[in-house]
């Protein structure tokens, strides 16, 4: 998980003609952020400007570029350039991200979102005589299977705005793991979801509603990791915090397996009101 305090995002026009998206990254401060920006567009410049440029000078600029970004020749992960709001631990960090919202990013705690369980054929013949299930109970009995198979997992389901977030425990999980990737096909889980938590080598779940459910779009997007601090952005959140009372992101159906037991559950459940009922889910 790689989410840098200081950042700074711009476009601008390059020496060939094409609007280039340029970023800067710092671990120390937003003048280094901004060095690397002007950094990275020096470096895209020089390598436009090399005709005919050979293989081992696209690897050169791509080396250069990552240690811009303070990643290894050996590390895939995408960087997270969002506002940090809080640093809970080494493992968990809230973010908001470009539509506004607050996020738990965690490499401690995973969650899977699924936005449609399929019944089998065979669960729909037996709706037909009055014996069938829902997809929520079908997938409620997976994740049984799932703990039941393996002692150390431990499952929490959530009933969402448009389908349902699981949240996992349990040993050999990690986000980029060919476990995790087949859990995820077990439940449906919603592929561009995966492919993010993947990429970014963490698992996010989101901590408040959607703005455009609460009534109120239009997040200033920042253009820098201090842009959250401008009084637009205040004046938008004071609006959106507003809009959200009573409605919330998720609520708790059931929990099977291994107890589940962190200060991040509890973090998780108070801060989407998990544990609300006849509210409306946004």
């Amino acid at each position: 998980m790689k989410i840098p305090p200081y950042w700074v995002k711009e476009k601008r026009m390059g020496c060939d003609g094409h609007l280039w998206k340029l970023h800067g990254i710092s671990y120390k401060s937003m003048a280094e952020a901004r060095e690397r920006l002007e950094e990275r567009f020096r470096i895209r410049t020089e390598f436009v400007a090399c005709h005919g440029v050979s293989a081992d000078a696209v690897a050169q600029q791509s080396s250069r570029l990552r240690a811009l970004d303070e990643l290894r020749a050996e590390e895939y992960s995408t960087l997270l350039l969002e506002p940090v709001l809080q640093r809970i631990d080494s493992d968990n960090v809230i973010t908001r991200n470009r539509y506004g919202v607050q996020v738990l990013n965690s490499t401690s705690l995973c969650f899977v979102d699924v936005d449609c369980f399929p019944l089998t054929v065979w669960d729909s013949l037996l709706g037909l005589l009055g014996k069938g299930t829902t997809p929520e109970e079908k997938l409620l009995q997976v994740l049984r299977d799932l703990c039941s198979a393996d002692d150390s997992m431990g499952a929490r389901l959530y009933r969402t705005h448009r389908g349902w977030r699981v949240m996992l425990t349990g040993n050999g999980l990690a986000p980029d793991s060919p476990r995790m990737h087949a859990i995820c096909r077990t439940l449906h889980a919603d592929p561009l979801y995966e492919s993010l938590c993947t990429r970014q080598k963490c698992w996010r779940a989101r901590l408040s509603p959607k703005p455009y459910r609460v009534g109120v779009p239009g997040y200033p997007r920042p253009v820098d990791s201090e842009s959250v601090n401008t009084p637009e952005a205040q004046d938008w959140l004071q609006r959106y915090e507003s809009a959200c009372q009573g409605k919330v992101v998720c609520r708790l159906v059931d929990v099977v397996g291994r107890k589940l037991q962190s200060p991040i559950i509890e973090l998780h459940d108070r801060m989407t009101r998990a544990h609300m009922t006849d509210v409306v889910l946004a």
